[in-house]
């Protein structure tokens, strides 16, 4: 059965780096709805499918070395072949859930599942048992995005999806929440399988998944090629979705998966419905009601009460010994 390599439960250095990494990821995944806004004229799944498979290029073809070298381990196929297909599947079932299910409701149960089913995948497939003080935040978050969704005043867009698709979009929602969780857990166990030959190559790891999910994206991407040729005013905005929030925002995620759990990580992501709302109401003139509000400083909270000393982050362990062969 796999230890946990013992860790202290206070924030070092070097968890409050990962911690920082992880926030200006969700400030950069917060700007997503905003940009993607104006340019309604493209369908939600062709944005994913055109920022996912230009950014996981990209984040190939920047860091060529660190990508190669986790291909070049059979042992870790596996990992990247599913891991890659679960930021797939995410990046196409998260826009058709909130297109079903609402935006609100589609939004909060992606994102406040995926901490959920990283804790009980965690606990399922490592036995690493998530603390007390994960729980309580984690149902601060989740309440508080709820509250901050749901009080948000979207007028007529709220009631713009079919009911009828309603329980099929939070079934979409929910597989984008698992999906995601999955991924990070993935990444974050082939990380610390490696660390012992290459303690650096969180990047590559993150990389070679994303190149895996690239490819069937690019495809998706050809076939729809014409009508973002027709639109070719969209251009820079999907060009700054697939560099900022998904190259350089899964870049961030993989420092910060590199010494995180992906529990821990899922929980510090939700400050990205937080960042948009902020930039909703500056720049869209979006009200929020005073139930948001207290949303708002409810996730804040949440996020500060998992960063006190004591919070059992639980930055690193031992991998399981079949990853690499290890005896003990």
């Amino acid at each position: 059965m796999t230890t946990p390599a013992l860790q202290s439960n206070s924030p070092t250095p070097r968890t409050g780096a990962a911690i920082s990494a992880i926030l200006f990821a969700s400030i950069f995944w917060g700007t997503t709805g905003l940009a993607a806004s104006t340019i309604s004229s493209i369908p939600p799944a062709l944005i994913g499918a055109f920022t996912m498979g230009i950014g996981g290029v990209l984040m190939a073809f920047t860091a060529p070395r660190l990508t190669w070298s986790v291909f070049r381990d059979r042992r870790a196929w596996g990992a990247i072949v599913v891991g890659g297909l679960s930021i797939m599947t995410y990046t196409l079932v998260f826009y058709t859930g909130m297109s079903w299910a609402g935006v609100a409701l589609g939004n909060v149960l992606a994102l406040g599942s995926a901490p959920v089913f990283a804790g009980i995948i965690e606990w399922v497939v490592d036995r690493q048992m998530v603390s007390p003080r994960w729980l309580l935040a984690t149902v601060i978050v989740i309440a508080g995005g709820w509250m901050l969704a749901t009080g948000r005043d979207l007028g007529a867009e709220s009631l713009a999806h079919n009911s009828a698709l309603m329980p099929l979009g939070i079934l979409m929602a929910l597989t984008a929440g698992f999906a995601y969780a999955l991924y990070t857990f993935l990444a974050n166990r082939l990380m610390a399988s490696r660390r012992g030959r290459t303690p650096h190559n969180y990047r590559g790891t993150i990389s070679s998944m994303q190149l895996v999910s690239a490819v069937p994206l690019l495809i998706v991407l050809g076939l729809s090629a014409p009508l973002i040729v027709t639109n070719i005013a969209v251009v820079p905005v999907l060009i700054y979705l697939a560099i900022f929030p998904t190259a350089v925002g899964h870049s961030l995620l993989a420092f910060s998966l590199g010494r995180l759990r992906a529990s821990v990580a899922g929980v510090y992501s939700l400050m990205e419905p937080v960042v948009a709302v902020i930039l909703a109401v500056t720049f869209v003139g979006e009200v929020i009601t005073p139930t948001g509000w207290i949303g708002f400083v409810l996730v804040i909270a949440g996020i500060a009460y998992l960063s006190l000393p004591g919070a059992g982050l639980m930055p690193g362990r031992k991998p399981p010994q079949s990853a690499e062969g290890t005896t003990g």
